[in-house]
């Protein structure tokens, strides 16, 4: 992971060796010319050229300190936190700056600026205070697409040291957008959809017409979807489950239902200049995956990314946010 960030131009303030991994991770990571010191590398925005970063080799002790790891890494970097940015810098275009908003000199996939709205694909997470879920969540809308990801308050901290790890990279190549209120979002992307994962009741995800631009509005936990994000959702979808009642499986968790619909999204995602509304975008191979899914499935069957939805037989609390901090990245 600590690759990733370097690779998508994140300078970190600090990197911690192990010395038994020492000269061959300082080769791999590109550090083998900086020298050991207690100096901190330039803040972001910073004049080029760039300071390398502290180097520091480290023994099995000293790693299993700086580590939040029960078996320390054999590489700790210690990330600065970057700049805010306001959410219509996804629609700027400035050259050596970040869609974090911070200068890093090598360019990076959050360097680029989406090319107006007409395919914007915006992930909101609605209060998910599992940074494990957040983690996958980033990670899934990497992986298949998205434009940004946007968290509410109350939401897990996207630079916790839980979410950076479950997130395995992603972080680092996505623009993110901590604690803004979906009716901002929705302020800014005025020609945008915006669709509601729910447990029951909504539309087929298999069948929906998921046209963009769009806002997908992921629920928390326990709560499901805030009153506050379902005032401003359009149109909701659910997850049609195969299992039939009694196997135990009456729902998926947020990280995966939102992958599964980041997936249909980046598999079959239409714009309103492409194709009439009526159309669904499916190939002809959907129909048999729709019809194993189950459209007409009874609505107790159905399964999203809302807190009601994730039933655990303990009634286990999750993990607290992690406290912000500078992101300390792991790999």
């Amino acid at each position: 992971m600590v690759a990733a960030a370097l690779g998508a131009g994140w300078r970190p303030q600090a990197v911690f060796l192990r010395e038994e991994a020492a000269d061959e991770l300082a080769q791999r990571l590109g550090l083998a010319g900086s020298e050991a010191s207690g100096a901190a590398a330039e803040a972001p925005g910073a004049a080029q050229p760039a300071v390398p970063p502290a180097v520091f080799i480290v023994d099995d002790r000293v790693a299993a300190r700086v580590s939040t790891l029960e078996t320390p890494a054999d590489v700790v970097a210690v990330m600065p936190l970057p700049a805010r940015r306001p959410l219509a810098s996804l629609f700027e275009t400035s050259p050596g700056v970040g869609m974090l908003g911070d200068t890093r000199g090598t360019a990076g996939p959050s360097d680029v600026a989406v090319s107006g709205q007409a395919e914007l694909l915006v992930v909101y997470v609605d209060g998910v205070q599992d940074p494990g879920n957040l983690g996958t969540l980033l990670r899934a809308a990497a992986a298949f697409g998205a434009s940004a990801l946007v968290t509410s308050s109350g939401t897990a901290d996207l630079y916790g040291p839980k979410t950076v790890r479950a997130a395995m990279g992603a972080l680092f190549g996505l623009p993110v957008f901590p604690e803004l209120p979906l009716a901002h979002v929705v302020e800014q992307l005025p020609d945008a959809t915006v669709f509601g994962l729910a447990a029951h009741g909504g539309e087929s995800l298999s069948s929906a017409d998921l046209r963009r631009p769009a806002v997908l509005v992921i629920g928390a936990e326990r709560a499901g979807l805030s009153q506050a994000a379902l005032a401003r959702i359009g149109r909701l979808i659910t997850i049609p489950l195969a299992a039939p009642p009694g196997r135990g499986v009456e729902s998926l968790n947020a990280g995966v239902a939102g992958a599964i619909a980041l997936y249909e999204f980046a598999h079959r995602g239409i714009r309103d200049d492409r194709a009439p509304s009526c159309s669904t975008g499916a190939t002809p191979d959907d129909a048999p995956r729709r019809a194993r899914a189950g459209d007409h499935a009874p609505r107790r069957h159905t399964g999203g990314a809302s807190d009601d939805a994730l039933r655990r037989p303990s009634g286990g609390a999750f993990d607290d946010p992690s406290r912000r901090s500078p992101a300390t990245e792991e790999g």
